[in-house]
């Protein structure tokens, strides 16, 4: 039986429920799940629930399920939801299908390739559910990323590192504040005006980026991480040419959030065990737990 004090963390809710990630959220609102506590990363806190409030739950997701579709029904209107419901069931049929491609594809590869595209396949899942709202999965994203620096990049097509130059960030001083103010401007028109003064202060590079391209055959997956995260990856023989892009201000969002049909086809408690699993095979300890709880009920499909 699991201890009353055990807490799960939004995977493991999810897998016992059978729910999608963004689901916790609406029952959390909903007073069905209570944050017990939070677990601090680097990128963000991850939330923790009690283990006998999930199990205690299971038997009520159905009904929890029809409520949410009646009231969207109602909100939304029954056949525009119909449609995207046919439409979201055919897309997650296509994901299965596609997913089960790409796997009996690997078995033909030599198995570093066939590794570390099996990684690039969970880590591009990962990515997009750390979109969603999750961004303690950017540190399990950083560490898998590191470790494809160190295994796998030595110059050949498999993996191809490029570094993408932004614009320094910078934060005006109290004085440029008063100043914006004193011309009813907003800080970024002052800073468009003025550049700022000496005193503000100019994070060198915080909008630049590393690049990461994996390529196999027909294969490409392409991922991003700030220079800060990764500028300590690279020897001094070993940087990164620069890639050349248009100059760009501010931050520039890479990727998108996770689609319902994928979270169906690709759970986020598989892409953690896989890419853990991953970095097992370099020493490298799991950062989040992906134990699977036997409640003595079925979970429901989602």
């Amino acid at each position: 039986m699991v201890e009353s004090r055990m807490l799960l963390n939004p995977a493991q809710v999810c897998e016992a429920l059978g729910i999608a990630p963004k689901s916790i959220g609406r029952l959390t609102a909903e007073g069905y799940l209570e944050v017990k506590a939070n677990q601090q990363f680097k990128n963000g806190n991850m939330q923790l629930f009690s283990a006998d409030q999930v199990r205690n739950l299971i038997a009520d997701i159905p009904r929890i399920k029809q409520a949410w579709e009646r009231y969207d029904n109602f909100r939304f209107g029954a056949n525009r939801l119909a449609r995207a419901r046919a439409c979201r069931h055919r897309s997650y049929q296509d994901k299965i299908k596609r997913k089960e491609q790409f796997f009996q594809t690997l078995d033909s590869l030599p198995g570093q390739v066939k590794q570390i595209l099996k990684a690039s396949f969970y880590l591009y899942h990962l990515n997009h559910y750390a979109k969603a709202g999750n961004p303690y999965l950017y540190d399990l994203k950083e560490k898998v990323l590191h470790t494809f620096v160190q295994h796998y990049y030595n110059g050949d097509e498999l993996l191809q590192v490029s570094f993408i130059e932004g614009d320094s960030k910078l934060t005006l001083c109290p004085d440029c504040k008063t100043r914006a103010k004193n011309q009813n401007l907003s800080y970024v028109d002052y800073l468009d005006k003025t550049r700022g003064c000496p005193r503000c202060t100019r994070e060198y590079k915080y909008y630049s980026l590393y690049e990461f391209n994996v390529c196999c055959r027909d294969y490409q997956f392409c991922f991003h991480t700030p220079y800060a995260t990764a500028k300590r990856w690279f020897g001094k023989d070993q940087l990164p040419p620069q890639k050349q892009t248009p100059r760009r201000e501010g931050a520039y969002a890479f990727g998108r959030a996770i689609y319902d049909s994928e979270a169906r086809a690709v759970e986020l408690i598989e892409v953690i065990e896989e890419l853990q699993n991953f970095l097992h095979c370099f020493g490298i300890e799991p950062l989040i737990e992906t134990r699977r709880y036997n409640f003595g009920q079925s979970r429901q499909p989602r």
